[in-house]
């Protein structure tokens, strides 16, 4: 059996109950400035990151955008 996962990143991460965007960024040390979070496609309003439940089978993309030059 399979245990219960989502996609972060387009990479395989362990789901637990309760899981929400501010839970998953801070488990994985996401401080940048600049982050967009995407689950399923859908941006994420930064001031809903702390409350945005992640539910199994989701897919999380956490970006960290930054110039160069």
């Amino acid at each position: 059996m399979l245990e219960p996962g989502i996609e972060l990143n387009h990479r395989p991460y362990p789901y637990h109950s309760g899981m929400t965007v501010g839970s998953l960024m801070a488990e994985n040390g996401f401080v940048f400035n600049h982050i967009i979070v995407k689950i399923n496609g859908r941006i994420i309003e930064e001031e809903k990151w702390p409350t945005a439940a992640i539910k199994e089978a989701d897919k999380v993309e956490i970006i960290h955008v930054f110039g160069g030059g």
